[in-house]
């Protein structure tokens, strides 16, 4: 075999192309390596510009009509995510497909954070309606009577009315005002801490709605049966026991409406004090107590409304918070039933003519309390015949030592005998899962107590829905609270009407 002359210099042309190529390479995957990180530097820059500097001229301030701006899960992630891909577009034409591998990891991120944010939100929500309904929180209006999911709430930094502040797209568990106050989203956050107000009406709500149960409680009866002042009674007897009982029970009026109609509760039950009858013109309003024993709290939202209501359909299909209620007390003056005038002497009859109302038709009143709660039972799915009637006789104290005196007799049968409402208890026990019968004295005695009938009538007002309550009210020197008494009227006492 002959030696090439060529070998030597093919070998060193194939050593140099070999090195040349090498160099290509190295120099094209150099190339491509410093294009790259260039691209990427690009896109990181423009994600620091958009996502952390802020400068995105497509997202403008909330308008006149937001009071919120929007949660970052609520739109602006995907808005941050195109403006990136339209500014680095911009920046590298073509080039910008060897980008896409690193915009899918930001879309990818986007939308897992996307996810996580509204699983937060659904978990919010199913935790706190699981409270609420753990511990049987509704919340109505006392103003407009309808019933809200959630307030609204004031931000106490502008006064903005935030309609609803709930988790969802304005933010998980804060959100921010445009004045950028941060709002705790949930009551389990600490959002009862702010001023609140109805969301039908725009009322303002001072008794905290959500932190504790509420209790309406409508008293109803004809016009001057006596309604204003048993509710300054009830409310009386709650006092008077948190005063017996100040480390067991507490009584607290909420909002200048209710401290205004209560306040002189014990001067209004003097005997001698006469109560002028609510005006007929007034709007119902719901008078509110947060009454605590220990850990037990209730919002006692008592509606005093005028007699007038009661009187026509259309006007008590106005009165939309019966059907929120459980627990009715139906009022009744027996000085107006002409059953128990005739019954009394002439002397009898002079002497309390004076405290004598016009009511003279207690079924009338009853009968459309009776057609509307089930109307709106029937609206709301609630159960017919759940509710309880306490069926309150009034001036008690003023029948003392007369000839219809109900002292020892069962309140029931002395209003069947001597008032003569068989027909009334009969529809009453027929439509009500429960009827109970109250002789009561809403007077104070010497020492500024109330009456022990007013505080019997408590007790069972809240026997049901709040027994460590009405088990505050039990007084060991009262003589209503021994077994078999407790429905048996009244102290005696004289004066004015009760």
């Amino acid at each position: 075999m002959t030696d090439d002359p060529w070998e030597p210099f093919l070998s060193t042309v194939r050593t140099v192309f070999a090195f040349l190529v090498c160099a290509v390479i190295v120099l094209a995957a150099l190339a491509l390596v410093v294009g790259l990180l260039l691209l990427v530097r690009i896109h990181l820059r423009r994600i620091h510009e958009v996502l952390y500097l802020g400068d995105h001229p497509g997202v403008g301030s909330p308008g006149p009509e937001d009071f919120a701006w929007l949660g970052y899960h609520g739109g602006p992630v995907w808005w941050d995510l195109a403006e990136v891909y339209r500014r680095v577009r911009l920046d590298t034409g073509l080039f910008v497909v060897f980008l896409y591998p690193f915009l899918a990891v930001q879309a990818v991120v986007a939308a897992a954070h996307l996810a996580l944010a509204w699983a937060g939100v659904v978990a919010s929500r199913l935790v706190d309606a699981a409270l609420l309904a753990a511990r049987r929180i509704r919340m109505v209006c006392p103003n407009c009577f309808e019933a809200m999911s959630y307030p609204s709430y004031v931000c106490d930094g502008c006064g903005r009315t935030h309609r609803d502040v709930r988790p969802g797209m304005w933010g998980v568990f804060r959100r921010h005002c445009v004045c950028d106050r941060a709002l705790p989203t949930l009551l389990l956050l600490g959002s009862a801490d702010l001023d609140t107000r109805c969301p039908h009406c725009d009322h303002a709500l001072e008794h905290r709605p959500g932190e504790a149960r509420e209790f309406v409680l409508p008293l109803f009866g004809a016009a001057g049966a006596g309604k204003t002042r048993l509710a300054h009674g009830l409310y009386l007897s709650l006092e008077h026991g948190a005063e017996l009982h100040p480390e067991t029970l507490s009584v607290e009026l909420m909002g200048e409406e209710t401290e205004r109609r209560l306040r002189e509760s014990r001067t209004v039950l003097s005997p001698r004090h006469r109560v002028a009858p609510t005006p007929p013109g007034r709007r119902a309003h719901g008078a509110t107590l947060r009454v605590a024993a220990g850990r037990r709290t209730l919002l006692v939202q008592m509606y005093d409304t005028a007699g007038e209501w009661f009187n026509t359909h259309e006007r008590t299909e106005e009165l939309s918070y019966l059907g929120r209620a459980t627990t009715f007390l139906l009022v009744l003056d027996p000085l107006a039933v002409p059953a128990v005038w005739e019954a009394l002497d002439a002397e009898e009859q002079r002497r309390l003519a004076g405290d004598r109302s016009g009511a003279r038709d207690p079924e009338r009143a009853y009968l459309q309390v009776r057609d509307q709660v089930q109307r709106q039972y029937r609206t709301l799915g609630a159960a017919p015949g759940r509710g309880r009637l306490a069926v309150v006789v009034t001036r008690g104290d003023l029948l003392a030592g007369t000839s219809v005196d109900p002292r020892g007799i069962p309140p029931e049968r002395w209003l069947d005998e001597v008032v003569g409402a068989a027909n009334l208890l009969r529809a009453a026990h027929v439509d009500f899962g429960s009827v109970e019968v109250f002789v009561t004295s809403a007077v104070t005695g010497p020492s500024g107590a109330p009456d022990p009938s007013l505080t019997t009538l408590s007790r069972w007002v809240l026997a049901r829905d709040a027994g460590a309550l009405g088990a505050a009210l039990r007084e060991p020197c009262d003589p209503l609270s021994d077994a078999g008494e407790e429905r048996v009227p009244l102290s005696a006492g004289t004066g004015g009407p009760s």
